[in-house]
């Protein structure tokens, strides 16, 4: 059966996910009390893993500290970080990975390319040596980037070696996929203008569907140990996957003991 620090993980994971869990429902999916259920969502709160809320809980946007590690944002990064050297270009295109990314940077110096502004804002908040170079152009407020009419030229110009990319969904082997055409737009030019391109990517992502579709084959795609065989015709980095089901299952085979 799960211990409790497992079956924290797996609420942090879905929160992530989701965005916001109610008690109850939770506690109905996982098979667990609401007791339970609340027990653990006060233990995450404390540790400001997550914001507690009437009923429920709320996804907490990484700070980088220690008590990060568990996230599974966190984990992406940590994994992407073994890729990144002293002095690397390197592009992030926003999201969650990409800002856990900056806090486990520390001292190492890098140059930073985004079209995202509050990447470029958390790169300024500390005192640290990564350098940020964003492009100029309008905001596209719906997906909180600039505008991607200049990408191709912005990114040719500063010759990013590694790009991370964190789509929501990869809809089969060799693709990508975004809900907004701007995110979309950057992830192209950053495919093509990069050395390298990293995918880091929840299970969730995988066989998912979102409405701007684009080739893409990464160097290296780093999820959660939950991918169809199709998946391994390109290089893979998994992290231990935990699901519902299994705990489901677990605590049912405990009960009949």
């Amino acid at each position: 059966m799960y211990v409790p620090h497992e079956r924290r993980a797996l609420i942090l994971r879905l929160l992530e996910q989701r965005g916001y869990l109610r008690s109850a429902e939770l506690a109905r999916e996982l098979g667990v009390t609401e007791e339970t259920i609340r027990t653990d969502i006060i233990a995450l709160h404390k540790r400001r893993l997550l914001t507690r809320v009437h009923g429920g809980a709320k996804y907490t946007l990484p700070t980088g500290g220690e008590e990060d590690a568990a996230r599974l944002d966190c984990q992406l990064a940590e994994r992407v970080l073994r890729h990144v050297r002293p002095g690397m270009c390197l592009y992030l295109e926003g999201g969650s990975p990409a800002l856990s990314l900056l806090g486990l940077l520390g001292e190492l110096p890098c140059r930073i390319i985004t079209p995202s502004p509050r990447v470029l804002m958390a790169i300024s908040a500390k005192a640290t040596p990564q350098q940020g170079v964003i492009a100029g152009g309008e905001l596209d407020k719906e997906c909180q980037l600039v505008s991607a009419e200049a990408a191709e030229e912005f990114l040719a110009r500063q010759q990013p070696e590694l790009a991370l990319l964190c789509p929501p969904a990869l809809p089969e082997p060799g693709r990508i996929a975004y809900h907004h055409a701007t995110r979309a737009a950057w992830a192209a030019a950053a495919a093509a203008a990069a050395g390298r391109t990293l995918v880091a990517a929840p299970a969730h992502a995988i066989g998912a569907a979102a409405a701007h579709s684009l080739p893409c084959r990464p160097h290296l795609l780093i999820t959660e140990d939950h991918l169809p065989e199709a998946f391994f015709t390109m290089p893979v980095e998994l992290l231990p996957y935990i699901s519902v089901e299994d705990l489901r299952q677990d605590d049912d085979s405990l009960s009949l003991r």
